[in-house]
């Protein structure tokens, strides 16, 4: 965590430390704390060849914007892996909150379970391809997981909790819902997703503690191809990261200026 933000630190120190509700309010200060900081801040890349100079507002999930980068990612880089698929199966695993002593304890015994619970699903069904997001609750321990099942439509429930008993026995636990439609199952995903995101001023809690714990906003499984921009290897590697600085200086600095600040060339 060294190169990470004193703010993201001491987040993750709270996350990981003996829970007491008092931890939300710190957290939810940090976080404010660190997106106002980095709302002035801009990355900065030079390219090698053009000497062309790029000043990129500084982004994170805290940015109302990130809710639109989600969908696009989802609408334009996930869905076309999953149109022609038919059967769709969603499925929600709650945890109980009485069981953990710290956010990571319980991010970590969850996620224990849940990957028993992955590879009993591949083995029985290896074409799955499976989209996970995390939610947690407002009490800072409640915690849900939410898959879509692309290209299965029905599991035994019992079958399922086999596993998922050993960690939660609550029958009510297990919650799953089938589509037959790819854009109904992935609206109805993408729904539970951006309720844990930002919409207006205030930061949501469970965005604040996958931010603590460095989780990401969903995964996907392997079945899934690459979602980054196949570029060509050679142009990536002639843009050079300078550093970060204040946005406004870096908006009212010309190229040699900037240049000088980082002392480069």
């Amino acid at each position: 965590m060294r190169n990470y933000a004193i703010q993201l630190q001491k987040a993750y120190e709270l996350a990981s430390s003996l829970f007491d509700s008092s931890i939300l309010q710190e957290e939810r200060r940090l976080a404010e704390e660190y997106d106002n900081e980095k709302a002035n801040q801009a990355i900065i890349l030079f390219h090698e060849q053009t000497k062309q100079i790029l000043r990129l507002p500084y982004y994170n999930r805290f940015k109302r914007e990130y809710i639109k980068e989600i969908r696009r990612k989802m609408w334009k880089e996930v869905y076309p892996q999953i149109v022609n698929y038919e059967n769709f199966l969603f499925g929600t695993f709650e945890a109980s909150t009485t069981r953990y002593y710290s956010q990571k304890d319980a991010h970590d015994k969850v996620q224990k379970f849940w990957n028993s619970l992955l590879t009993r699903i591949r083995r029985q069904f290896p074409w799955v391809k499976i989209i996970k997001s995390v939610e947690w609750q407002k009490n800072g321990l409640g915690y849900h997981i939410h898959v879509l099942f692309c290209g299965l439509r029905y599991i035994d429930i019992d079958w399922i909790k086999e596993t998922w008993a050993k960690l939660e026995p609550n029958p009510h636990a297990v919650k799953l819902k089938p589509f037959s439609n790819p854009k109904w199952a992935l609206a109805y995903l993408l729904k539970y997703i951006t309720k844990s995101l930002r919409k207006d001023n205030e930061i949501p809690m469970s965005l604040i503690i996958n931010w603590a714990l460095r989780l990401r906003t969903f995964s996907l499984s392997r079945k899934f191809s690459s979602l980054k921009t196949n570029s060509n290897k050679t142009s990536q590697s002639q843009w050079v990261f300078l550093g970060i600085m204040p946005l406004d200086i870096a908006l009212n600095s010309t190229d040699s200026e900037i240049l000088g600040y980082f002392q480069y060339g």
